[in-house]
């Protein structure tokens, strides 16, 4: 198993090899999942570059939920800056 780092002052850890650069045409998909203990959450597939080409799934709970709002809405804003910037 890899092991992890401290991001700055961030209470957070990533995995040291787990910076991806998606394309549009990359295919990602999510599926209901069931983790430890039967507890529910979304799996998000995203396609492999590192690890043979296997790809990663990112593992969602409830708990997430306004982590991936907070996501969303961040790219909906710079949808709609480019949408400025071409008109």
């Amino acid at each position: 198993m890899n092991k992890t780092t401290q991001i700055s002052d961030s209470p957070h850890r990533t995995w040291t090899d787990t910076h991806y650069s998606l394309t549009s045409d990359d295919g990602l998909f999510s599926t209901k999942t069931t983790l430890g203990e039967g507890e529910e959450g979304i799996a998000l597939s995203c396609p492999g570059y590192n690890r043979d080409g296997k790809g990663f799934v990112i593992h969602f709970k409830v708990e997430h939920l306004e982590a991936v709002h907070t996501l969303l809405s961040k790219l909906q804003i710079l949808k709609a800056e480019q949408i400025r910037s071409i008109k």
